[in-house]
């Protein structure tokens, strides 16, 4: 009994950080081909480059740039919109975006 609750505890854990392509998963990791051939093209997509610091030693910082990408998919009359955010081309997160205007 506690096998059958842990393995379904497992499987909503993993669809929770999962987005639904039709009857596809696309997590966190894969890369935007990967993406790409399981949701298709998004509806919109903005593309920047932000500089980062990594600490070097106690005293000194590195900068370097990463590429973030943002997709996004409209999600129809049953369906939030979501978000999905690349970094260097791996996908890092999906969230709802909130409301404009």
């Amino acid at each position: 009994m506690r096998t059958i609750l842990f393995c379904m505890l497992m499987l909503a854990a993993v669809d929770a950080m999962a987005m639904r392509c039709g009857k596809q998963l696309v997590t966190q990791g894969m890369n935007r081909f990967q993406v790409l051939e399981r949701c298709g093209e998004p509806d919109d997509r903005n593309r920047r480059f932000e500089v980062r610091y990594r600490r070097v030693s106690e005293d000194e910082s590195a900068a370097y740039e990463v590429e973030v990408e943002e997709w996004f998919y409209a999600g129809g009359p049953r369906d939030l919109d979501k978000r999905l955010i690349f970094v260097d081309g791996r996908m890092v997160r999906e969230d709802v975006p909130g409301p404009t205007g």
